[in-house]
């Protein structure tokens, strides 16, 4: 729950942060339409995470210090770590992932994606579907994840 409350103050902590740079050259070549396009973009292939064991695909989407928050886990820190955990030594190369954004904002400094996911299990269900917040920020010139949380909507399995 602490984490949550953090994610949903990032904006107004960023907005602060940069609040002596909006008018600033960084601020004024900011477009955040741009940003939703590639974050659209980067949400087509989300799912090659599964099937790619590429240190490469990774560089270009995920920040050095990029950290993934399962449900369920302590954060996994660092691409290298997020590529391990996605792959799972190949085990998940048959998982298909729809990611849709239902909000992104944000600035120069960082920027916010809400949306839901949802794992299709090729009968016209799912394995799991949910939510998540990622946050983006700029690396090497380039919008990469930073940070990445989500949850299930699927019911709690019974404990025997």
């Amino acid at each position: 729950m602490k984490m949550l409350l953090f994610i949903a103050a990032l904006p107004v902590i960023v907005s602060c942060n940069n609040e002596n740079t909006k008018n600033g050259p960084e601020e004024s070549k900011f477009d955040i339409e741009q940003v939703k396009a590639h974050i659209t973009e980067m949400n087509k292939s989300y799912g090659d995470r599964f099937v790619n064991n590429d240190t490469v695909f990774y560089a270009d989407r995920y920040c050095t210090d990029a950290q993934a928050m399962p449900e369920k886990m302590p954060a996994i820190k660092g691409r290298d770590a997020i590529r391990k955990y996605n792959y799972n030594d190949g085990k998940n190369k048959e998982l298909k992932i729809e990611v849709t954004a239902s909000d992104i904002y944000g600035s120069s400094g960082a920027v916010i994606e809400e949306g839901i996911y949802n794992f299709p299990d090729g009968k016209g269900g799912s394995f799991d579907k949910g939510k998540f917040i990622a946050v983006w920020k700029q690396e090497d010139g380039k919008w990469k994840l930073y940070r990445e949380i989500w949850n299930t909507d699927n019911p709690p399995i019974p404990s025997k």
